[in-house]
């Protein structure tokens, strides 16, 4: 197949942009070696969620080597300094996949796995994000028949189905109407237009807000202009702050429910009947493996775990085809996921080689979980609805996979 990777004629500098000097290894892959990246931001204000996932998915690579490689070919790996934006990652990226990688570990957040995305499926190099979940990666990465983009994170429409659920369901608030509040970015103008999709309730308003504004008077205006019954709010931790703050010191008194990571340790007192949309957070023993693996690390940050998966996913799918090529990847990287084939999990790489010598399916049970990919390359996860009552997030209902199954019937 003639592809970008094949054509393009621009040479390669000695030094790639955006490349951390901290890699495993060179770009450059042979007989003996596999060349694979990892894209997070390894500066800027995501510098440690960023850096812990380096380290996560570095110690997959050592688990993967220690275990003879894939194929007896060992891994290298390039870490990838994205800075949380779309223009480094993508020149970044374009030197690795020049340089013969064949995956890679990213990006991080959605806009650059969005961007990367449509890079891979012409470069047929497989990607695979520990976090980017917006809704419109579903089907991102497709040529044909196969799909380069993964992710080992559920999408955001998981999300959105279990925030309409709190607004409609009488249950919870069982709002006639609802308002839709959303940090500006991909993240938030996906999940919105996820939940449009799925709400009851009559949405009469629908905002972006700027986490960085000076006010936030003019924007609550416009939400609460129509009255509604409820607010539905699309944000990431360390960005709710100001907006919040601003409410609190309004006279409107309505329930809001929040995307997930949003209810901490300490909850303000106008929070209380607020509710909350979240990933479950039950650890997996796979987790605690790889804690123990990184003993240095006081606590990892999330998504180090959805690394880690990543990584040794692509490997372990690899080894299944007997082939280190992305397109051998991604027809394959589902089947090793989930299933009724032998449990492997983190650490078990020469379980893997074993295996697949032999002939057997896999069951990969990560550091994050079960990871089962449905056809679109990510995973089912549950949601737990929580209520803040007292200043305590009290857990209501777990919202398991046959949930979000039926709601894509809808």
């Amino acid at each position: 197949m003639r592809t970008r990777r094949n054509v393009l004629k621009t040479a390669v500098g000695t030094a790639a942009v955006g490349l951390s000097s901290g890699c495993l290894g060179t770009l450059s892959g042979s007989d003996q070696t596999v060349s694979f990246g990892a894209v997070y931001p390894l500066s800027g204000p995501l510098e440690q969620v960023g850096t812990h996932g380096k380290r996560a998915t570095e110690q997959a690579v050592r688990d993967i080597n220690a275990a003879g490689g894939i194929n007896g070919q060992r891994v290298e790996l390039t870490a990838i300094d994205s800075e949380a934006t779309v223009e480094t990652a993508v020149e970044g990226y374009r030197e690795f996949a020049e340089s013969g990688g064949i995956g890679f570990v990213g990006g991080l957040v959605s806009d650059v796995s969005i961007a990367l995305s449509q890079e891979v499926a012409d470069d047929e190099i497989m990607e695979v994000s520990p976090a980017s979940t917006a809704p419109q990666l579903t089907t991102a990465g497709r040529v044909d028949d196969r799909k380069f983009f993964g992710r080992t994170v559920p999408s955001d429409g998981l999300q959105a189905a279990a925030m309409a659920k709190v607004v409609d369901d009488s249950l919870y608030i069982g709002a006639d109407s609802v308002a839709l509040l959303s940090i500006d970015n991909s993240f938030g103008a996906g999940l919105a237009e996820a939940q449009r999709s799925l709400l009851d309730a009559e949405i009469v308003a629908d905002v972006r807000y700027d986490s960085a504004a000076d006010s936030f008077d003019g924007t609550l205006d416009t939400v609460f202009e129509n009255d509604p019954d409820a607010v539905a709010f699309t944000s990431v931790s360390g960005q709710e702050g100001g907006i919040l703050d601003a409410y609190s010191q309004r006279d409107e008194d309505v329930p809001w429910v929040f995307s997930a990571g949003m209810f901490g340790g300490d909850v303000p007192s106008y929070y209380d009947g607020f509710y909350s949309a979240s990933l479950s957070s039950s650890r997996a023993d796979g987790y605690f493996d790889l804690v123990r693996r990184l003993s240095d690390i006081d606590a990892l940050e999330a998504f180090a775990a959805n690394g880690y998966d990543a990584m040794f996913l692509m490997a372990a799918a690899a080894q299944q085809a007997g082939e280190t090529t992305g397109p051998a990847i991604a027809d394959t990287i589902r089947s090793v996921s989930g299933g009724t084939g032998h449990t492997v999990s983190v650490g078990d790489f020469d379980k893997v080689r074993s295996l697949t010598d032999a002939g057997r399916e896999l069951n990969y049970q990560g550091a994050s979980g079960g990871v089962d990919l449905t056809e679109n390359l990510e995973p089912l996860s549950s949601y737990l609805i929580q209520r803040i009552d007292g200043g305590v997030a009290e857990s209501l209902e777990l919202l398991q996979r046959g949930f979000f199954e039926s709601e894509g019937e809808r």
